[in-house]
């Protein structure tokens, strides 16, 4: 069955945002945003290279890594999911370990610690209880929850891309409305635990 011509924009438009609203593409965001508003806080710019490193740029090489992977890549959509997220655990233990040896500077323990919580919460709920969650949702509710704790009201007006985030994503049929609100839950819950226990 052909899709009519509102239908076809509607899937795209849905897909864009998808894509603009990848995990490690809000890191970069709300990273880079933190950055600009609490420069002092990094201590020097290295740091904010090095967030951007383990929390974008790692997880971000899973989708050209696929292609060397004829198993994953076979998969299709699972398959490029699973290795997202093998990517993203590695780049979210790895650099919150460094950030403990390198003794880093707070802020970014806390945002470190933010992503690290979100993913154990996040798997242990969809892989050990079975509930789905929007990996989608929290990715995008842990990062703001960051942005107001760092940078105040000014950032709640980032708060708009969440429901944007829900429409695409039940557009797509990715996810349900429960899904969604699980998942945006465990992304505000683990990051309150990481900017409480730091």
């Amino acid at each position: 069955m052909r899709l009519g011509g509102g239908n076809l924009f509607k899937k795209v438009l849905a897909k864009g945002i998808s894509i603009l609203t990848l995990v490690p593409v809000i890191a970069a965001a709300s990273v880079t945003w933190i950055f600009v508003s609490a420069r002092e806080s990094f201590v020097s710019t290295g740091w904010y290279v090095y967030s951007l490193l383990f929390l974008t740029f790692i997880p971000m090489l899973a989708y050209p890594l696929k292609y060397l992977f004829p198993s994953i890549k076979s998969q299709g959509r699972r398959g490029e999911r699973k290795l997202a997220f093998i990517m993203s655990v590695i780049g979210y233990v790895l650099g919150t370990v460094l950030c403990f040896v390198l003794k880093s500077p707070t802020i970014v323990l806390k945002i470190f610690l933010a992503y690290l919580f979100s993913g154990v919460v996040l798997s242990f709920i969809n892989k050990v209880i079975k509930l789905k969650a929007s990996g989608h949702a929290c990715g995008v509710s842990g990062p703001l929850t960051l942005l107001l704790y760092f940078i105040g009201w000014e950032a709640l007006w980032a708060i708009v891309i969440l429901p944007i985030v829900y429409w695409a994503r039940k557009e797509l049929g990715r996810h349900t409305k429960q899904e969604l609100a699980i998942g945006t839950l465990v992304g505000v819950f683990s990051t309150v635990i990481a900017l409480i226990v730091v």
